[in-house]
């Protein structure tokens, strides 16, 4: 029998990612939606928000991975009442759930003195939004109840990058950098993380972050015309 999942913001960018590697690996996918819609007909399709999802709505699914994000121009403190609202549906139960955090919750350093949105340099439209999720996730790490995992990406959320399967898992809730220097990963990358763990059922009660490990390439290709007119190109890395 496969495992069904609760798919919030199912038709979104790290939604619709989910929700594809779900069917790849052979799950049953219950999607649920604002607005829009899910064009693969394998996936059950509920037209709620987040807020209108009920106990009975997922009564029948084996985990619940939400990718909900209240969006830039919303008030950021919906981000917050989002994690009441995972609470409220998941306490008491042996469901999964798997929520996407930010990295704005982390911490800067192993000092774990100052979180990424205190920063400077953290960007001024997104410094409420990462406060309202760190309280939501002080929220849940006051539950008992509740069978719960946080996924924060890195600080660069890379919408470009492709699916590496090439990814780290931090456990000690800061900021974590690759070989290059680089905190980044791709939302294909942190879909498949968010999958992983729904299999195993692992890192309980735990808020982690995930780093894609591959060095970030940007390929630039600029195309030349010889001394006969002909066209090439070079690739600058």
């Amino acid at each position: 029998m496969s495992m069904k999942i609760a798919v919030i913001g199912a038709n979104g960018n790290l939604g619709s990612r989910v929700t594809r590697q779900d069917l790849e690996r052979g799950m049953t996918v219950k999607g649920f939606v604002y607005a829009g819609n899910v064009e693969d007909e394998r996936v059950e399709v509920v037209n709620k928000s987040l807020f209108d999802v009920t106990k009975e709505d997922i009564a029948d699914c084996d985990v619940m991975i939400s990718a909900y994000g209240s969006g830039f121009d919303a008030d950021p403190t919906l981000n917050h009442k989002a994690f009441l609202k995972y609470i409220e549906l998941n306490e008491g139960t042996k469901r999964h759930l798997i929520a996407i955090g930010g990295a704005g919750s982390l911490f800067t350093d192993s000092t774990h003195t100052t979180y990424c949105y205190e920063t400077p340099e953290h960007p001024d439209f997104l410094r409420e939004i990462s406060k309202n999720i760190k309280l939501g996730i002080d929220e849940l790490k006051k539950t008992s109840n509740v069978n719960w995992t946080v996924v924060c990406p890195s600080s660069f959320f890379d919408s470009e990058g492709a699916l590496t399967g090439n990814y780290e898992i931090g456990t000690e809730e800061q900021v974590i950098f690759n070989e290059a220097g680089e905190s980044r990963v791709t939302y294909e990358d942190l879909a498949m993380a968010m999958l992983d763990i729904a299999e195993a059922d692992n890192y309980n009660q735990k808020q982690i972050t995930v780093l894609t490990k591959q060095k970030h390439i940007k390929i630039c290709r600029i195309f030349l015309k010889n001394l006969h007119g002909e066209v090439k190109h070079c690739t600058l890395k």
